[in-house]
């Protein structure tokens, strides 16, 4: 798997492509492109064509993809640089894992000049108060009524669905249908942070004290799911 190339685009497909659509798609190509039928067409061309058949149909792979390259439906940024721990050399590791912890975090670097007077006010992504940046509405509740209206069950707006306790199935075992089968049900956003858990605002330091060419600031970078990040204070050697 290249992460590198966009095999949505060799393919000429969209990310909510079906497989019955990616295959017809390659046949296509095949039919077009394949070096047997075509002298005029690079091999390497085709070799793309069939490496992004071959990720695209499978579904851990395209899955896996789909996080992982920028050119993925889901891509997140964490999948992609923790991939860098998966290639280390004794030269260039420590390099290679510091790049990794500081993206994890989230942290925020910024350039000082040497006339720095400790203060400083950037913007920073911060935990959203309403939700506890679980990006739910956590006062919501789940009223189920009965064919007259009247309430026979109201609970606290949770992932798990407590008409069926979690399992997803009636005494009968039919599927519920109040969380279709789920044994999760759906929960209102955030009305404050619009479901990111975390928004962004002004952060404001005073009194600083630099220390070498990099100063830490523990916990004052971007706040995620992925923990809280620190802010380093460059400084400027230019």
């Amino acid at each position: 798997m290249n992460k590198s190339k966009n095999y949505y685009e060799v393919l000429g497909v969209t990310h909510d492509s079906t497989n019955n659509e990616i295959k017809k798609a390659y046949y296509g190509l095949s039919k077009q492109y394949h070096p047997d039928l075509n002298n005029n067409i690079e091999s390497k061309f085709f070799r793309d064509i069939c490496e992004a058949y071959k990720i695209l149909t499978n579904e851990e792979l395209r899955k896996e993809y789909d996080m992982k390259s920028k050119y993925g439906k889901d891509y997140n940024e964490y999948y992609e640089l923790f991939d860098i721990t998966n290639d280390f050399s004794y030269s260039d590791g420590k390099e290679k894992f510091d790049k990794f912890k500081k993206y994890e975090v989230n942290n925020i670097d910024i350039v000082v000049k040497d006339d720095f007077n400790g203060n400083i006010e950037y913007e920073r992504w911060v935990k959203c108060k309403s939700c506890d940046g679980t990006g739910k509405n956590l006062s919501s509740k789940i009223i189920i009524r009965d064919n007259n209206g009247n309430i026979i069950k109201m609970f606290d707006g949770d992932d798990g669905c407590d008409f069926c306790d979690g399992v997803g199935k009636n005494p009968d075992g039919t599927d519920c249908r109040f969380c279709l089968g789920k044994g999760k049900v759906g929960l209102n956003k955030c009305d404050a942070c619009g479901g990111e858990g975390r928004i962004l605002g002004k952060q404001k330091l005073k009194g600083i004290k630099l220390e070498g060419d990099e100063t830490k600031v523990e916990l004052m970078g971007h706040f995620s799911k992925n923990g809280t990040g620190h802010l380093f204070l460059i400084k400027n050697k230019c």
